[in-house]
């Protein structure tokens, strides 16, 4: 197949090389000269979020490493179907980014490729948290298929400005305490919607928010073999919070239509709400971004999660290879650049850490001076490290059919909320769909 990524300038450079060439033999030249490999170009597509960054950070790989990589985003709710049409239609995009949900799916496919056989590989595993690798791996156990964007887990956040002027000197320390403490709230004026969970309808919102409330009661949503197993008091329980949150009027119903988390966690900017559950790497700028939020200044602040254990859902997201990129090496130096540590600094890792607070699976990295003094000014690291050690990572995201069943679950943990449908009843459906998939 011709790549669709050769531009005219290719030509005319060649032509013009052929001619330096021409005229060196006619000069008498005993060899042709010899000309630095031209960089093939190399595609990268990422969601949208801080394309800026990504951008500054892809122009010195360019010119520390001379190549060409073109960079380009794509919208977040359509950006895996998009790639997956693109590929089928013959199209090379070299590295992409890729959510943990989606992988397995996307190698089983032939879309992308194992890295484990690629130069540098070892060192790059003896770095990383052997759980981290663990997630990157294959179903089978037999590949690594891809290498760390980032790490993330559910947090809790609470708005200290807006709990101490209610008359509270502490966030509620369990589920009862904090609606307790939002009813409060609500009939006060203090806010019209204390309760800020990740509702949104896309892959990183309700689902996960949901395993994370269930395995902060205890509950684990899927059994080993990866068997959903809704049926458990602890998951029923979580399902009548989640009720009871929305009929006392503590939730928006905006929150059903945020675009992504992304969205989702700038509506804390507003200082409206009293509490919200989120990624542990939305808290940074909420805390910090003075341009934008009410709470910076250290005023959004991080509480153990509430539950029987307070264990918390945790990933990590990617960087994949292309299965049919032309340009291997270039490509594979791209990914170790973005997702390990070319650069000899972890220079990647540490503006994501130090721009936006977001977390890694390479514990060296987390030595660094200026990370330890950029976390310091927005969270305590002492909660923070307490709950990322409560993470828990599902292997469901693995099968095949999880990607699907992670999208229809949500209209009908949605319909759930919305008491549409009985707990009984969404446990049946969720129990239903999971059968009609596997």
């Amino acid at each position: 197949m011709a790549d669709r990524r050769i531009q005219g300038n290719n030509r005319r450079e060649f032509i013009r090389n052929v001619g330096l060439a021409s005229l060196a033999v006619t000069a008498g030249s005993l060899s042709l000269p010899r000309f630095a490999r031209a960089a093939p170009k190399i595609a990268l597509v990422g969601w949208t979020f801080r394309p800026d960054m990504v951008q500054a950070y892809i122009d010195l790989f360019n010119k520390k490493y001379a190549e060409a990589v073109d960079y380009t985003t794509l919208p977040w709710p359509t950006f895996h179907p998009t790639l997956e049409q693109r590929f089928f239609a013959g199209e090379i995009v070299d590295v992409m980014y890729c959510t943990h949900n989606n992988r397995q799916r996307w190698f089983e496919r032939g879309m992308i490729r194992n890295v484990e056989d690629l130069e540098g590989f070892d060192e790059i595993k003896k770095a990383m948290l052997p759980a981290a690798l663990a997630s990157l791996t294959s179903k089978d156990g037999e590949h690594v298929i891809a290498l760390p964007y980032y790490s993330a887990y559910y947090i809790m956040m609470w708005n200290e400005p807006m709990l101490k002027k209610a008359g509270f000197d502490k966030p509620g320390g369990s589920w009862d305490e904090i609606i307790e403490q939002c009813v409060k709230l609500k009939k006060d004026g203090h806010s019209e919607y204390p309760m800020l969970p990740n509702w949104n309808p896309t892959q990183t919102g309700t689902n996960p928010q949901f395993l994370s409330d269930c395995f902060a009661e205890g509950a684990a949503l899927f059994d080993d073999a990866n068997k959903l197993q809704a049926d458990q008091d602890d998951v029923a329980h979580v399902m009548e919070r989640w009720q009871k949150m929305y009929e006392l009027g503590l939730v928006t119903p905006e929150i059903f239509t945020q675009a992504s988390s992304t969205d989702t966690h700038r509506m804390m900017f507003t200082g409206k709400y009293a509490y919200h559950s989120n990624h542990c790497n939305y808290l940074q700028d909420t805390a910090t971004d003075e341009k934008q939020s009410q709470l910076a200044g250290k005023k959004a602040r991080i509480a153990p999660y509430p539950g029987k254990t307070g264990d918390t859902y945790a990933w990590t997201d990617s960087y994949v290879l292309n299965a049919k990129t032309e340009a291997l090496d270039d490509a594979w130096k791209l990914l170790r650049f973005l997702g390990a540590n070319l650069n000899g600094d972890w220079y990647v890792q540490k503006q994501w850490a130090i721009s936006s607070g977001v977390q890694n699976p390479y514990p060296a990295f987390y030595d660094d001076p200026e990370v330890i003094a950029s976390t310091e000014t927005w969270v305590d690291p002492a909660i923070l490290k307490q709950q990322a050690a409560k993470g828990k990572v599902i292997n469901a995201f693995k099968e095949s059919w999880y990607p699907e069943y992670d999208t229809k679950v949500v209209p009908i943990m949605h319909d759930m909320i919305r008491k549409k449908a009985t707990v009984p009843d969404t446990i049946k459906a969720m129990t239903d769909l999971y059968a009609s998939l596997v």
